[in-house]
């Protein structure tokens, strides 16, 4: 596992972890909603795919967040399928693309 914590003028602002899950390496990231639009996820993520070096790396975004999909997408990663998983900020299963970062 890695995981950082992401700070905008210096006060933390979220974060982005990796993780195993099933034998893979996924990562997922939280921004706060204040600076959502701001390019804050796309510069974290980025900056931490410099630090973690595992490929293929996976994520998962839901169908109906494109901005998540987006940063994804801005960071080099593809979508690779579709599954349905829990949200736990929703607090409810939603439908999902699966993205993968190749070598």
């Amino acid at each position: 596992m890695l995981a950082r914590t992401v700070l905008v003028d210096g006060e933390v602002a979220g974060h982005v972890v990796s993780f195993e899950q099933l034998g893979a390496t996924e990562v997922t990231y939280w921004i706060a909603r204040p600076l959502w639009g701001r390019g804050v996820a796309s510069a974290a993520l980025a900056a931490f795919l410099t630090e973690q070096r595992v490929r293929p790396l996976h994520a998962r975004a839901a169908k109906d967040n494109a901005a998540s999909l987006r940063v994804m997408q801005r960071c080099g990663f593809v979508v690779s399928g579709e599954d349905r998983g829990f949200a736990n900020a929703r607090r409810t299963e939603v439908e999902e693309f699966l993205l993968e970062l190749r070598a």
